[in-house]
């Protein structure tokens, strides 16, 4: 309506100033006329083509934009219904004011299953394909870093704030669900001086005060983070978990090793699936391993030694496992690859990782795409 009025006014002028400046009138609105045949453009980039069965999804994002004014209006036709499994065609319909029209379709796909994919920004992931090896891993590196970095403890939103969303327990939002013990308990008895009465329970064979704390899949000695103003892999969220108390201490700063392999000493049941073996070191259940080394895969790949890193974190092979080496390795490499291929990816990684996304505005590539592991480190049995 706005061109119109403005076309309109221009006719007015010319007529009274006459025919002499009509020529030139009539060029430049022709012109304006002529460029004003384009369509406004619809914009669909926010939306997901796939949205898994049960989960929001809203088709307000949308939006179009016009060549000449801002003067255009989006009518959708169609809806998705996310409790239905399906395929919907949702037909969108753009016009400019002074009638242009564009109609495009939008297929959106409820499906059953967590497919890593559905969560992927589009474009996040461009110019790895056909990388492996250092390129890889360099490449990932690049889409990864510089992430938003959140205070360890603090007044407004930190670790502690993530954590209690990432691991919340679905059956209880007033809980979370601890990594190591798969135990479902409240968040309000987080590490603290004064925790409330209900957090007493039996585990372990006792009754006891059970807490849980901030755990480093990546200990922190074990990378040189341990300062809380350096910030950086020490308040990542991509390798921080809710733990309990007793076994983030059992944990402490052991390195990853499958203890029932047929060449481990002193292995110790731990409660839950857990075990420590050899001198130093900790299986963790079943359940998690997987989560585990995607995790540690992450770390490796983040932390470069680059400018604002810190540290340049790798895995390796059969690394020092004593209590007292802090070098930058993790492992080992073998168990971790293995763990990754045999613990496939859940769906409660990929919501988590969605989650962390959406507070540091990275992801963990080896969450979206497993394959990208191999790619980058091998197979299990090129460490044998």
């Amino acid at each position: 309506m706005k061109k119109r009025i403005v076309y309109t006014l221009i006719l007015v002028i010319a007529l009274f100033i006459g025919s002499d400046y009509l020529d030139v009138l009539e060029f430049d609105l022709g012109s304006i006329l002529q460029s004003d045949r384009e369509a406004p453009v619809i914009h669909t980039d926010q939306l997901k083509t796939k949205v898994v069965k049960g989960s929001p999804y809203s088709l307000e994002d949308v939006y179009c934009t016009d060549n000449l004014d801002d003067t255009c209006t989006v009518k959708i036709d169609g809806d998705v219904n996310t409790s239905s499994l399906g395929t919907y065609l949702i037909v969108f319909r753009a016009t400019d004011s002074l009638g242009n029209e564009i109609e495009i379709t939008f297929t959106v796909e409820v499906i059953e299953f967590i497919d890593p994919s559905v969560y992927i920004p589009d474009g996040y992931y461009l110019n790895i394909e056909g990388l492996t090896g250092e390129d890889l891993k360099s490449a990932l590196n690049d889409i990864i870093t510089s992430h938003i970095e959140y205070p360890y403890t603090d007044d407004e939103t930190d670790v502690w704030d993530i954590l209690r969303a990432a691991d919340e327990d679905p059956e209880n939002p007033d809980n979370v669900l601890l990594f190591y013990t798969g135990v479902s308990w409240p968040k309000a008895c987080q590490d603290t001086i004064t925790p409330p009465d209900y957090c007493e329970a039996e585990m372990y064979g006792e009754l006891r005060t059970i807490e849980w704390n901030r755990e480093h899949i990546w200990s922190k000695s074990r990378g040189g983070f341990t300062n809380d103003s350096d910030l950086g892999a020490y308040t990542d969220t991509h390798h921080l978990v809710a733990a309990e108390r007793r076994m983030n201490s059992i944990k402490n700063n052991r390195l990853f090793e499958d203890c029932h392999d047929g060449d481990d000493t002193n292995i110790e049941d731990r409660g839950y699936g857990n075990y420590t073996c050899n001198d130093w070191e900790f299986e963790p259940r079943d359940e998690v391993k997987g989560d585990v080394a995607r995790m540690l895969f992450y770390m490796a790949v983040r932390y470069e030694g680059e400018t604002g890193d810190l540290v340049d974190l790798e895995l390796a092979d059969d690394p020092d496992a004593s209590r007292d080496s802090f070098l930058p390795l993790y492992g080992d490499i073998d168990d971790l690859l293995r763990w990754h291929l045999e613990d496939p990816v859940r769906e409660e990684e990929i919501l988590r990782n969605e989650v962390i996304f959406s507070y540091q505005g990275n992801r963990n590539p080896f969450i979206d795409m497993p394959e990208l592991a191999e790619l980058i480190w091998g197979s299990p049995e090129d460490y044998n």
